[in-house]
């Protein structure tokens, strides 16, 4: 059984750490049964050792095999490539995992292990996946993540907007793309412990479909905007998730999605400067994730999707235009500031009388505010 391989970043059968034209490449090579019996790599979690094993599946993490031991049942992902332990890390902090699953709505792995620094190896309690089909909820599941997203805010940090903003610069320059876009984010934008979030994750649990948290795919590693993103980033990763599905129209849409998602996340997450386009808001982390689709298309070889996000990025050219246009408009309000600077000036050492004065004070008052008002109603909404 052998996991897809992506051909478009580095030749098949490559071992160790591979040189490719987007960053070093590690392919993992413990074979299963010595990371069960912790002969390779550091274990952590429960005891598998002696565990019965048979394949099941693969997809672009892995291999998928299902394991018994001592009557229980579990599912385990060997990893293809080294993308990090930030799963293991996240995991094994005791009071954030608790906080997660308190929930009911996510399902983390119970043991695994790491070589080198990377995750080689996760079990979960096996459970059955939930397909993203016209039968699943939209709704619920993004108000279960924005629920599971609220309690890692005790871990919160403050926006690192100049973090996000090179981490931009990296994946677009890695991808060749054209297009550029930087924001300054609003305060409330917090960065989270690092997690991913997938509807192509979900599993089945005892009060519906769980969320189970996987390691990124090599692709997500070096293309993805990585570390402590924001809620709104996740939001917008599952949104693109459920676009891609073909449910672009179902329960409301984007919006309706996105209003779930508000319901479970803390009400500051979505206020209205949050979500300002200006500022970046929900657009700025919809193009960091087709730039990681993008990514996907490009690593793994797949026209079609090489093509879909050709056409949304020629899309944010056109949306970058006019937000420079509506600057434009707001430059007005300094204009108007320095004619009534220049009108007090004037009137204070007598070069213009009260009358003139108080005339181009008011039309100078009047320039500024027309274009402010003209900047603020021509926001490109959210949505």
């Amino acid at each position: 059984m052998l996991a897809p391989w992506p051909t478009g970043l580095l030749p098949e059968a490559s071992q160790g750490t591979v040189p490719t034209p987007w960053g070093p490449v590690t392919v993992m090579e413990a074979a299963l049964d010595d990371l069960l019996n912790a002969e390779v790599g550091a274990w952590w979690g429960a005891n598998l050792t002696g565990a019965t094993v048979e394949p099941s599946r693969a997809d672009r993490h892995g291999r998928w095999f299902l394991a018994e031991h001592d009557g229980a049942t579990y599912d385990l992902l060997l990893c293809s490539f080294g993308t990090g332990r930030a799963l293991s890390s996240l995991t094994q902090h005791a009071d954030r995992a608790n906080a997660m699953t308190a929930t009911g709505h996510v399902q983390l792995p119970v043991a695994g292990c790491t070589v080198d620094g990377h995750e080689a190896l996760l079990v979960w309690p096996h459970a059955a996946q939930v397909p993203l089909d016209a039968s699943l909820d939209l709704c619920d599941q993004f108000r279960a993540a924005g629920r599971v997203l609220a309690t890692l805010e005790p871990w919160a940090t403050p926006p690192v907007e100049r973090r996000w903003n090179e981490a931009l610069a990296t994946v677009e320059q890695r991808l060749g793309a054209s297009t550029l876009w930087r924001a300054p984010h609003d305060r409330v934008t917090v960065g989270l412990p690092d997690l991913q979030l997938s509807l192509h994750s979900l599993v089945e649990g005892s009060e519906g479909p769980r969320f189970r948290p996987l390691p990124r795919t090599v692709d997500e590693a070096l293309t993805g905007v990585l570390g402590r993103r924001p809620g709104l980033a996740h939001a917008m990763a599952l949104e693109g998730e459920a676009v891609e599905a073909g449910r672009a129209a179902d329960e409301g849409g984007p919006e309706g999605w996105f209003a779930a998602w508000s319901e479970g996340a803390p009400s500051d997450w979505s206020r209205t400067r949050a979500l300002s386009t200006y500022r970046g808001g929900l657009w700025i982390w919809r193009y960091a994730d087709v730039m990681r689709w993008r990514g996907r298309a490009m690593a793994w070889d797949d026209g079609d999707l090489q093509d879909a996000t050709k056409t949304w990025l020629e899309d944010v050219d056109r949306l970058q235009a006019r937000l420079g246009v509506l600057r434009m408009w707001r430059s007005l309000l300094w204009l108007g500031a320095a004619g009534v600077a220049a009108a007090w000036y004037a009137h204070a050492l007598g070069a213009l009388t009260e009358g003139p004065s108080l005339v181009l004070a008011a039309a100078s008052v009047a320039v500024g505010a027309g274009g402010w008002l003209r900047y603020r109603a021509a926001e490109p909404g959210p949505f």
